[in-house]
């Protein structure tokens, strides 16, 4: 198998006002030859999944995924990860589908990807030069949470990120390691990387509202990523090295 490259994975549950816009905007962008979206949808009833095959079907580079219900966004990434893997993508890019990652900041991401060779790169709202324009108790949450990872497990100055590019070897130790099916998933998946010594690069984005519907992150949500925290403390502590950024090239 030829390993070459870029898979898009977008994981979907209500998102039929927002899909068309992302992928339109990323069909727009200078990606890599060959590049493939990966559209994996929780069985939306707001018809999520018709509107990606249309969307397949006048691009001809994007694969959806339906599953039977909602079983988790860390589940529906390791699917889509998994088919990038399976297709042979050398890399693999997430993002959320609600327009809150701005496509405008893929090739960035992609840049940062190419000329550190780091096997994670990702977004960041915390990092210097990121901005958050959330506000409330979600915003606070958030904050508190990554800010609690970085002093207690040195990881970088987000760890719940949707937004990154994996490298292929780090893809598939997620899909191998990961045990995260919801949210805990994206801290997760920047401590396997450190356990195994994988370089990190955060670039810093602007991080806007949702363009439409509702989070998905909730209060069950929030209480699933405090115990995630207290697992990774014993899980993960002993074996992990201190997260040293390391910027793109100039």
């Amino acid at each position: 198998m030829v390993v070459d490259g870029l898979g898009v994975v977008i994981a979907t549950y209500n998102e039929a006002g927002n899909l068309p816009r992302l992928v339109d905007a990323l069909q727009a962008l200078p990606l890599p030859d060959g590049a493939r979206i990966y559209v994996v949808d929780d069985n939306s009833p707001d018809g999520t999944s018709s509107i990606a095959r249309k969307l397949g079907s006048h691009y001809g580079n994007i694969s959806l995924i339906t599953r039977p219900a909602r079983l988790g966004l860390g589940s529906a990434l390791v699917d889509g990860i998994t088919a990038a893997v399976k297709d042979g993508c050398g890399r693999v890019l997430t993002m959320d589908a609600d327009l809150s990652h701005d496509p405008r900041d893929v090739p960035r991401l992609l840049e940062a990807a190419g000329e550190t060779g780091a096997d994670l790169v990702q977004a960041s709202r915390y990092t210097p030069g990121g901005r958050n324009s959330h506000s409330g108790w979600q915003a606070t949450a958030s904050r508190l949470a990554n800010g609690v990872f970085r002093l207690v497990l040195g990881t970088p100055h987000e760890t719940t990120t949707n937004f990154r590019v994996f490298s292929r070897r780090l893809a598939e130790r997620v899909v191998r390691e990961g045990r995260g099916r919801h949210f805990e998933f994206q801290p997760e998946c920047v401590l396997i990387a450190m356990k195994h010594r994988m370089p990190i690069v955060e670039v810093p984005i602007a991080f806007t509202e949702r363009a439409g519907g509702r989070s998905k992150l909730g209060p069950v949500q929030q209480l699933r990523l405090l115990g995630f925290f207290l697992w990774a403390l014993i899980a993960f502590r002993p074996g992990l090295g201190r997260f040293s950024p390391r910027r793109p090239a100039a």
